[in-house]
């Protein structure tokens, strides 16, 4: 197995992983390598004669052309772009596993270019003491084995974007709808729910829009993040960048908690409503949360929900199958 990469992004770790994880399930060679023809948020992978694009942009647009190459796989794909030899690569969630072996199949001019260096830095952080996103605590060995019931609490930490710092005028419009769903929604569960946790990480923005939403300086840490992510059974989410979805619910479902959120606009394989989310009618449905909470809460529906999750997630998600999804697609056996 060859990936090719010409930087190595936040975005891409999730496909890192998986194919070292891959290769040491199945005792193949894995060479990482720098290609600088390889486009920002994109992975080469060349397995058997097949090359196999990876697409994970957070816009609907492709960055590459599919026919340029056997498969084309994208993060965030429209149903009508679904055709020939483009697939969905469903949800993506930064994750790690045994970062300090990873490094070593890195090559050099990989390991040390001056661009990668944040992601290298985390790799090396196998306890997550530096850095906000060490890749030690994002090791899929530390997630949840099972599902565990802490009475239906509620979760939901979240951010603004500020329109200002974008000059087109379709993306100020969207990230105003963005940060006022935001604002409302973590009001209208704070109000109706006791158990619920909500709120939005301190910036000069939410400072200014919500200074009554304003998290703690330690609720915005990964490693503390996650750790309070583990002891709630519900999660609330919306979409992220360009109408698409964040990483946030991939948190979830690999956590096994139940979700609402917004409109899904992408394609997401076997992926159904009130069997893995319950959705929300709009982008600016907030006041439907309360609702839709409820319907979880009653005869504790998100435990099963946190179940079909669970599954998904570990069918979908974790290491240990995502790269078999995808050459199973391609058709490859090893």
């Amino acid at each position: 197995m060859k990936l090719e990469l010409s930087i190595w992004t936040h975005h891409l770790t999730h496909l890192v992983y998986s194919c070292f994880y891959y290769s040491k399930a199945n005792k193949l060679d894995l060479n990482i390598v720098r290609n600088s023809k390889v486009s920002h948020n994109t992975a080469l992978l060349t397995i058997s004669n097949k090359s196999i694009l990876f697409d994970y942009s957070d816009d609907t647009k492709f960055i590459g052309l599919p026919s340029n190459y056997d498969f084309y796989f994208k993060r965030s794909l429209l149903e009508t772009d679904r055709t020939n030899n483009v697939y969905p690569l469903n949800f993506n969630v930064p994750m790690a596993y045994k970062s300090y072996l990873l490094l070593f199949k890195l090559n050099k001019d990989l390991l040390f270019h001056k661009f990668n260096k944040t992601e290298v830095v985390r790799a090396l952080d196998i306890l997550g003491l530096f850095t906000n996103s060490g890749h030690g605590i994002l090791d899929i060995r530390r997630y949840p084995k099972n599902v565990s019931d802490y009475g239906g609490n509620i979760l939901y930490y979240t951010r603004l974007w500020n329109p200002d710092n974008n000059p087109d005028e379709e993306e100020k419009e969207r990230r105003a709808v963005q940060n006022e769903f935001r604002i409302n929604a973590c009001r209208i569960i704070k109000k109706e729910f006791k158990n619920a946790s909500v709120g939005l990480y301190s910036d000069e923005l939410s400072s200014k829009m919500a200074p009554d939403l304003l998290l703690s300086p330690g609720k915005s840490d990964k490693k503390k993040y996650l750790k309070e992510l583990s002891r709630y059974n519900i999660g609330v989410a919306d979409d992220g960048l360009k109408n698409t979805p964040g990483w946030k619910i991939g948190e979830y479902l690999l956590y096994g908690r139940a979700v609402v959120s917004t409109p899904l606009n992408i394609c997401i394989e076997n992926f159904k409503e009130h069997v893995n989310y319950e959705r929300l009618s709009s982008r600016s449905s907030y006041e439907e949360l309360p609702e839709k909470i409820a319907c979880l809460l009653k005869d504790k529906k998100y435990l099963e929900m946190g179940e079909n999750n669970f599954k998904w997630s570990s069918n979908y998600l974790h290491p240990k199958n995502y790269m078999n999804r995808i050459l199973g697609i391609v058709g490859v056996n090893i």
